[in-house]
């Protein structure tokens, strides 16, 4: 399965930060060279659902001195190629968002050559790994829906709601 990257409209963003707080915000004022957060979008529920990407962290090391990258987990996948961690994929952070808030990151208009660099670094991973990707992402869907007591659910946000909240974006 090919996934390709988006950005999701600051307009939507904003709504959505009404109703769950662990959503990743756009950083509208805070923007290098206007740029957005970028993601995936995949189908879950019939919804098509945004995984916003972020930049690697300490967090993301078993121990940060050398390098040693921590495995992934249900909900972050780690994008890392060759001992070179490139970002993350936040999947307790994806969103449910309708096709019209949707905008395709165009790659060829990067100007900056060193994020294209690590643009095509993150696109190679996730394209390698998509099955593990969209499992991943059902799994959590699936265990949050249900209330499923696992740790890690506690901090997703809430999916039921906001498909419910898209529906009523949708229909303003």
């Amino acid at each position: 399965m090919k996934l390709n990257l988006y950005c999701v409209s600051d307009k939507y963003i904003k709504y959505l930060m009404q109703f769950d707080n662990r959503i990743y915000d756009n950083k509208e004022d805070l923007r290098t060279y206007k740029r957005k957060y970028v993601g995936i979008v995949l189908t879950i529920n019939g919804f098509n659902y945004y995984i916003p990407m972020s930049s690697p962290k300490k967090s993301d090391y078993i121990d940060y001195e050398k390098k040693i990258i921590r495995n992934d987990t249900k909900t972050i996948i780690r994008i890392h190629n060759g001992g070179r961690l490139y970002g993350t994929l936040r999947i307790s952070n994806m969103i449910p968002v309708p096709i019209t808030e949707l905008e395709p990151y165009i790659l060829s208009d990067e100007k900056d050559l060193k994020y294209k660099q690590v643009i095509l670094g993150e696109l190679r991973y996730i394209n390698n790994n998509s099955d593990k990707i969209v499992k991943y992402a059902k799994i959590v869907y699936n265990q949050k829906v249900k209330n499923i007591d696992v740790g890690y659910i506690k901090n997703t946000v809430d999916f039921k709601l906001l498909e419910e909240k898209l529906n009523e974006w949708n229909n303003k």
